[in-house]
């Protein structure tokens, strides 16, 4: 071994003395300063009534195992450092400094090779060994105690409210998704079940929209703050699908038409608001293809589809004049109103709007109103024309072409009518059914919040109505009863009637509806002898106080004078 490779061992002992101390400090410090940090941010959940997550324990440790050898690693010594260190400590006055500047400058020569035997006859009575490394003592202390105490944090437990609180945190975003699925599954299902009529008016792409703004939460409050928005969204859109002034038409309609015989049906149905079967019916009795050689048969035919559109053009004029008298008594309430003080003014004000927005609804049902009465028009005016032409054939033997074309036209005209009505009725029952699904699905929204808010571990599909599983009514009864009896006390103000069961005198007589007039009247002769048995009775009880008769006594008293 040369000169310079002993050289070069003694400095790599000092160097990896020295930079385990360097490691030691640098680890006491870490500790220190992670501690620190730790139990700071554990007093910010303790303070709170918070548990510290055990998460930030592991990672502190990573994080203080992680600086400490980074810092390390920056902070090491180098040969140059650790020979300057030596030179020092041992006292070789820059021997070891001397020896690696000459060889980093590649010197050679005597002097050299002088320098460095000088410097291995010094440093072989020495040992990097005796280089003692001095503890921190006040660093370790502090951060032991810090550490001790980041360690007992770790065995802190919440708060009762604060388990309360995460328990409903937990709950609530559990209930959230689980709400969020059904409301989707719910819309899917009506997308599927709804007809061409029905997605054209309830739009199952914009309710799709409106579920996905659901977002999943652990804020009660703001869960509820969403479903209450979608639910006055739905609400919104079945207002604007409200066609009661139509319903009420068609159901006037049909009442009148239940007078009818052959109309029954189809009043019944109109009445149940099935509008889409009475229309379908309604569409069956259109008037066939103009035959001159039976023009009186067609015009029976015709009876009764006329017959049908009479009715329900009277039931449509007594709706018209029923609305205009409300709007006209709507409209004096509003001018009165209007000379009154301010909050009624405001509150005419609210009723202007109710009135316009019922205005709109009549203005709709006027419609439909206005369809029934051209509907009618062209009936009458067909059965004019059959009823000319048929005149004409018995007069001439038959008819010519002119009236055969005035026919067809009045046909066409009543075909085209009837075409109209049916689809105004098949596009109110759309609606009504479009808005009753609406509304359940508003049913189904204000559940979801009871089950939200509900506290006794009822699952969604109980708090819907929907309750799986389970078995049928069976079949039992109880047979026990109640052995002991009361018996009543006698207190001697009994009295036994004796006679025969519908003869003497009474207040009431009973007549067959076919002997007598059918009028009954009721004497009252002896209402003051039964009022004085009844307080004779009373008083003489033993059961009531005597201030109580006393008082009972005088007011029936009272009422015989009175009545003298």
């Amino acid at each position: 071994m040369n000169h310079q490779e002993k050289i070069d061992q003694f400095i790599g002992k000092v160097t990896r003395r020295l930079n385990r101390f360097r490691f030691a400090d640098v680890m006491i410090r870490a500790t220190l300063i992670g501690a620190i940090l730790l139990l700071v941010l554990g007093l910010t959940f303790i303070l709170r009534g918070y548990a510290v997550p055990k998460i930030w324990f592991l990672a502190g440790a990573g994080a203080v195992l992680a600086g400490g050898v980074i810092s390390w690693i920056v902070k090491r010594l180098s040969h140059n450092s650790a020979a300057h260190f030596a030179d020092n400590f041992f006292g070789l006055k820059d021997s070891l400094s001397t020896a690696l500047h000459f060889r980093n400058e590649h010197r050679n020569g005597d002097f050299v090779e002088l320098q460095e035997k000088t410097t291995i006859e010094k440093i072989s009575s020495t040992d990097p060994e005796s280089i003692r490394y001095e503890l921190p003592k006040r660093l370790l202390w502090t951060a032991a105690a810090l550490v001790a105490l980041c360690t007992l944090m770790a065995f802190k437990k919440a708060s009762p409210e604060v388990v309360e609180q995460i328990r409903i945190e937990e709950e609530t975003a559990e209930r959230s998704a689980e709400i969020k699925e059904f409301v989707e599954e719910m819309v899917e299902e009506l997308a599927r079940n709804a007809t061409e009529d029905e997605k054209e008016l309830l739009d199952p792409d914009k309710l799709k929209e409106w579920v996905k703004e659901l977002e999943q939460t652990k804020d009660r409050k703001e869960a509820m703050r969403q479903y209450a928005q979608l639910e006055r969204k739905l609400q919104e859109a079945a207002r604007r699908l409200d066609q009661r002034k139509n319903e009420q038409l068609l159901a006037k309609a049909g009442i009148e038409l239940q007078k009818d015989a052959e109309n029954r049906a189809i009043g019944k149905k109109m009445e149940n608001k099935n509008f889409r079967e009475a229309a379908a019916d309604l569409s069956a009795m259109k008037p066939a293809e103009v035959a001159p050689k039976n023009l009186s048969e067609q015009r029976k035919e015709l009876a009764r589809l006329k017959s049908a559109s009479q009715r329900m053009a009277a039931a449509a004029k007594a709706a018209n004049r029923q609305s205009s008298s409300s709007q006209n008594s709507g409209s004096r309430n509003q001018n009165s109103n209007s000379n009154s003080s301010n909050s009624k003014s405001s509150s005419g004000k609210s009723g202007e709007k109710a009135e316009g927005s019922n205005g709109s609804g009549s203005q709709s049902g006027g419609d439909l109103s206005s369809e029934i009465a051209s509907l009618e028009k062209s009936l009458s005016n067909l059965d004019k024309a059959m009823a000319n032409a048929e005149q004409q054939e018995k007069q001439q033997g038959q008819c010519n072409s002119d009236s055969l074309s005035d026919c067809q036209n009045c046909r066409n005209s009543v075909l085209s009518d009837l075409d109209k009505l049916s689809k105004s009725m098949c596009k109110v029952s759309s609606k009504s059914e479009s808005k009753a699904k609406l509304l359940s699905m508003c049913k189904s929204m204000g559940q979801c919040q009871g089950f939200m808010c509900q506290k006794d571990g009822m699952s969604l599909s109980e708090c819907m109505g929907n309750k799986p599983g389970g078995k049928k009514a069976g079949q039992g009864s109880v047979e026990s009863r109640r052995d002991e009896r009361d018996f009543l006390t006698d207190n001697g103000n009994t009295t036994q009637l004796k006679g025969i069961q519908g003869s003497g005198p009474s207040q009431s007589t009973i007549e067959s509806a076919e002997e007598g007039s059918g009028v009954s009247s009721r004497r009252t002769a002896n209402r003051q002898l039964e009022f004085s048995r009844q307080v004779e009775s009373f008083v003489q009880r033993e059961d009531v106080p005597e201030d109580v008769k006393q008082g009972v006594k005088n007011y029936f008293e009272n009422i015989h004078q009175s009545g003298e």
